[in-house]
């Protein structure tokens, strides 16, 4: 009976808002105030810190106090080998642990990847880096005391790739950071050599009771070896559990579908689950790192509504509440307010497959719409910043020094101008666009969130200035808004049903520590993506960005990056629109751990203390 854990304290709740989320922010930027994000370097991984549980005071096994926040989505599942949206990786985070993970470094002024459930850093076992070995924590265990050994992760790591189960997560697994020696050829059951590979055939083997031996199919270094097995779905699972909840035909398990059907090995444990309305969890004891988890219990509370979270935070129910732009407006003032940089650009996904609007598959009409974006407008209306690019600033091109890539020579190409607004142009491509179509007018629809002001107030802007820019006789924009899983549901299904939407809303929240890394969102083979682009040179450039020798040349890698991003942009199967900065509202109950927003930490509430706990 074996599995492994989580990645454990890798996100803040503050900078998740959800892989598919949508809250907006910001244009014109705050002044600064103590607590308005900084650039901060990254820790180099090759640089050793000390142990977590070193770096802080020591506190009770059990915490103290009750931290209590609020979140828009529902959960659906608790398995790391299954979630999809933010809303479950935070939960997986939460209450598992990885091989690695990404921790305050030790003046809490950057971040820095080390070993969690891991006994140090990888060791490379052959010249090429294709052979690596990695050590178990003898100290690992689970939240019921069980030891966490090299079976464990075996075990794990073998379901996750299953090709019965086809678990959600075992493609990444397979190819991400690195590439496990035939490990995809299993997943996807594919031939190499005229061969189906079988497990045995992956490169994934068990050394001893605690060493595990990887084997790639190019070569690795051991930051890229680190950061693949820190991810959330490489949290072990329980063995027992996972089995017993396995159906006859071993094609599904029903493990981590309520807190009784997981086991947990992160800084929590779930205490309590009432869907749509409250999941709670408890400190760990267990936990190998627990000495830095100062609360006793965290309360996630499930409320739609930002307006009624907002209400719940004025009435002490809340510790700290994320702020909407309407929001904002009563706040400019309050010390109270955080500011971070966001992850997103929320950009607007195109159809291009759709066959009830063959219009959309005309690049030029695609650019038209692009060029029709008053992004400087929109971005003051919802104090947010214009983007008329893919990757947002919180993006790093340099983890030593902490430099921005779009501040980066290649990340800085793009010429701001007027944010890419150009309506005669836009008026121009629109017009020739309706002529190759042989159309006299064009109707489009623009799914949004309608529980999300900010999405709202965009669309309803682009209702009106996209009729005013090319004519309200030749262009109408139909709204259809819908709850946030909805909307995006209804976006995702383009992939099998290519009528599902015309425009949506996306924004993706990926490695920004890595934004070569992090572009596979937009490629073809990404299996969760919103848009519909396809490039086989962009996949191109992808690989020679993760796996090819040049990735070692840093500004070679850049320009893959750039090259990637303009791609991309040519291509406008996707038109980004703003980029957010983020507003949070925090109780002065709450003392943070750290004096400023950190890369891959947040703010770091799970380390927080609040100054009232009995």
């Amino acid at each position: 009976m074996n599995s492994k854990r989580i990645l454990s304290l890798i996100l803040a709740v503050v900078m998740s808002a959800a892989i598919m989320a949508g809250c907006v922010q910001q244009t014109v930027e705050p002044e600064k105030s103590p607590s308005t994000p900084t650039e901060t370097p990254v820790t180099p991984t090759e640089t050793p810190e000390p142990a977590p549980s070193e770096a802080v005071e020591q506190v009770s096994k059990t915490g103290r106090g009750t931290l209590t926040f609020a979140r828009t989505e529902s959960i659906a599942t608790l398995n790391p080998h299954m979630y999809t949206s933010d809303i479950e990786s935070c939960c997986i985070e939460y209450t598992g642990a990885a091989l690695y993970g990404y921790f305050y470094n030790e003046d809490k002024t950057g971040v820095s990847l080390r070993a969690c459930l891991a006994d140090g850093e990888p060791v490379k076992m052959n010249d090429d880096g294709t052979v690596w070995q990695i050590k178990v924590n003898p100290d690992a265990c689970w939240a019921n005391g069980e030891a966490i050994n090299a079976d464990t992760f075996m075990y794990s790591f073998k379901m996750l790739l299953d090709p019965k189960l086809v678990n959600g997560r075992g493609g990444a697994f397979a190819e991400d950071y690195i590439k496990i020696l035939n490990a995809k050829a299993y997943y996807t059951q594919a031939e190499v050599d005229g061969t189906v590979p079988t497990w045995e055939d992956v490169g994934i083997k068990k050394v001893d009771d605690m060493t595990l031996e990887i084997t790639t199919s190019i070569a690795q270094d051991a930051t890229e070896v680190m950061s693949h097995f820190a991810y959330a779905w490489t949290v072990p699972v329980y063995e027992e559990m996972y089995e017993a909840l396995m159906n006859a035909d071993r094609t599904a398990t029903t493990y981590g579908t309520e807190i009784d059907k997981v086991v947990c090995s992160g800084a929590f444990t779930y205490n309590a689950w009432e869907r749509d309305a409250e999941i709670s969890f408890k400190k760990n004891p267990n936990y190998i790192n627990q000495g830095i988890i100062q609360i006793e219990n965290l309360v996630m509370k499930i409320i739609p509504d930002r307006g009624t979270q907002l209400q719940m935070f004025e009435a002490g129910e809340l510790d700290y509440v994320e702020l909407n732009s309407s929001q904002f407006k009563d706040y400019e003032e309050d010390p109270r307010v955080l500011y971070s940089p966001s992850i997103y650009v929320k950009y607007m996904p195109v159809n291009v497959n759709n066959p009830d609007t063959p219009i959309l598959s005309d690049v030029n009409f695609r650019k038209a719409l692009f060029l029709a974006v008053d992004r400087a407008s929109i971005a003051k209306l919802l104090n947010a910043k214009p983007a008329n690019y893919l990757l947002s600033t919180r993006f790093i091109a340099d983890v030593t020094t902490g430099e921005s890539y779009r501040n980066s020579k290649q990340g800085s190409a793009i010429p701001d101008g007027l944010c890419g607004y150009d309506p005669e142009q836009a008026v121009k491509l629109f017009e020739q666009a309706l002529t190759d179509a042989g159309q006299d007018k064009v109707v489009l629809t623009l799914t949004y969130r309608n529980d999300d002001t900010d999405m709202t107030a965009i669309a309803e802007t682009l209702q009106s200035s996209w009729p005013a820019i090319f004519g309200t006789d030749r262009f109408e924009l139909i709204l259809n808004g819908l709850p946030t899983s909805q909307s995006n549901e209804q976006i995702r299904a383009a992939k099998t049903e290519p009528t599902s939407f015309d425009l949506g809303f996306a924004g993706w929240s990926t490695n920004e520590l890595a934004p070569w890394n992090s572009l596979k969102v937009y490629g073809s083979a990404w299996a969760n993506r919103y848009d519909t682009f396809i490039s086989e040179r962009y996949d191109e450039l992808w690989t020679l960005a993760n796996s090819s020798e040049e990735r070692f040349d840093h500004e070679k890698r850049l320009d893959y990056v750039a090259e990637m991003e303009s791609i991309w942009l040519d291509n406008v199967s996707g038109i980004p629109v703003i980029e957010l900065i983020d507003k949070t509202l925090k109780a002065d109950r709450v003392q943070l751990a750290a004096d400023q927003w950190v890369n891959r930490v947040g703010f770091g509430w799970i380390y927080a203390s609040v100054t009232d706990a009995d």
